[in-house]
């Protein structure tokens, strides 16, 4: 590990806490069990998640788009199913078919493509059906299911329908009736169809809803990446401190004077801002004139986002700049901030699920930002990290 100094940030990825919610995720739905890797594996990083989910015996892959399959199907190798969301677009069709991925076609437009682009192949090539329910997303609409009700050689002679999809939009809140009228609708569309596999339940829903929303598979996302109470964090991230500094009381702080102290305090300067990923939007001003203004510019003020120092924790204030945050560590006791050169951004203590109430983030929506491909970025693995902590004093 070269040069730690020079590293603003450090990424910590647990592929060991990974794998304890892959087996809760197993435990409870069985073999049954598709794996959502999209977007990089929600910034694990898809060259981390997939050695765990193939150990596993995981047969089932669900990416967004064909270049997303691609780089999954050369990780994985053969004889595993990779699903795109998005289906198959004008001129990919050669491409799903050379490499055996499954496009989940999206809308009729699709499905007659690819039914025509298969037409001299030797070998039907697996494709699935997404049903709209009511996201108004993606997914062939009441009308489309009807319509291929009554044509179904014609969009699928050529084709090996292996899975109808849908996805609920709601499935967080048990108590959403939203769930029921999409379930009942998703049966409703499939009963007009040829029998096959169905899939319905997915992300948290499939751990908070009753069997019967399960159908024959389960495809867990973000629950598995740890954005779910009931499961390990997977991913920690430090950042590091530029200067800590006394601000008396009436002075502000950060752009357009957002925060105004209102008694003696002590802050901590980060090198860590909107470039690496930490939203304006988690910014935090004092006062409501301020924080008006600092939502007109850059959407942020209200939010109730922190980070920790050890086990205090540290609130964000003022308005977050392109390469710099700063938090209160006014509670934090002089002998314990001594002790370290970065605090904790996301982790045990500054928990990415309270990050829900933070101006309407959800926790894979910060996670996948933090994670992009950084310079200033250190990444290792919980292992390379637990024989660094005491060195890079975190």
């Amino acid at each position: 590990m070269q040069h730690l100094e020079n590293f603003d940030l450090i990424r910590v990825f647990n592929t060991t806490a990974l794998e304890t919610n892959l087996k809760r995720a197993l435990k409870k739905f069985g073999g049954a069990l598709g794996v959502v890797v999209k977007s990089n594996a929600y910034g694990f990083d898809l060259s981390r998640a997939i050695p765990v989910f193939k150990k596993n015996k995981i047969q089932n892959y669900f990416t967004q788009d064909i270049i997303e399959a691609l780089r999954i199907k050369d990780i994985l190798g053969k004889n595993y199913n990779i699903y795109t969301f998005s289906g198959v677009q004008n001129g990919q069709a050669q491409t799903f078919i050379d490499n055996e991925i499954i496009p989940i076609c999206v809308n009729l437009e699709q499905l007659k493509y690819y039914n025509e682009a298969s037409a001299k192949c030797k070998k039907k090539p697996k494709t699935a059906i997404h049903f709209d329910t009511g996201m108004n997303r993606t997914g062939l609409s009441e009308k489309e299911v009807l319509e291929l009700s009554k044509n179904w050689e014609t969009y699928t002679g050529n084709l090996d329908i292996v899975l109808y999809v849908s996805h609920l939009h709601s499935s967080y809140n048990k108590k959403d009736r939203a769930n029921m009228i999409q379930i009942e609708r998703f049966k409703k569309f499939t009963s007009l169809l040829p029998h096959h596999p169905c899939s319905l339940s997915a992300t948290g829903g499939s751990f908070r809803l009753p069997s019967e929303y399960h159908f024959d598979m389960v495809r867990v996302g973000y629950g598995i990446y740890g954005m779910l109470r009931e499961m390990e964090s997977v991913i920690s991230i430090y950042a590091k401190i530029l200067q800590v500094r006394e601000v008396k009381k009436g002075e502000k702080i950060g752009y357009f004077g957002g925060w105004t102290a209102k008694k003696n305090m002590k802050i901590a300067v980060l090198n860590i801002g909107y470039k690496d990923g930490y939203s304006r939007s988690l910014s935090k001003s004092n006062k409501l004139y301020d924080r008006l203004r600092a939502k007109l510019h850059s959407g942020a003020g209200f939010a109730t986002s922190y980070m920790a120092i050890g086990k205090y924790k540290c609130p964000v204030v003022g308005i977050i700049s392109m390469n710099n945050t700063m938090i209160d560590v006014s509670n934090v006791p002089d002998e314990v901030l001594s002790k370290y050169d970065f605090v904790e951004v996301v982790g045990e203590t500054a928990n990415i699920m309270n990050f829900r109430e933070a101006n309407g983030f959800i926790p894979c929506d910060l996670i996948c930002s933090l994670t992009l491909p950084n310079p200033n970025a250190l990444d290792i693995t919980d292992s390379e990290f637990k024989k660094l902590k005491t060195k890079l004093k975190i």
